[in-house]
């Protein structure tokens, strides 16, 4: 009666933390207050992209409708509206 879906951003809509901090910054046009620590957190995967491949069998019409750079753009406007206010 029921199904389980993985739904992330799959490998080709994914990116790591460094590189969406680097991506916010040069939307935003300022750099961000951030520390690198170098061991990972304990529970944490090293690296993990989505299978969508389940998802897409059942649902062949279905389409990632957001890239992870519209959604950074977003986040950023968002912010920036309501910083103004």
């Amino acid at each position: 009666p029921g199904e389980v879906y993985n739904i992330g951003g799959g490998r080709n809509n994914s990116l790591s933390m460094l590189e969406a901090i680097a991506k916010i910054e040069s939307l935003a046009g300022r750099k961000l207050d951030y520390t690198v620590v170098d061991a990972p957190r304990r529970g944490d995967h090293i690296c993990y992209f989505s299978d969508l491949r389940k998802l897409q069998s059942h649902f062949p019409e279905w389409k990632i409708k957001h890239t992870t750079d519209a959604m950074l753009v977003e986040m950023v406007d968002m912010e920036r509206a309501r910083s103004a206010s």
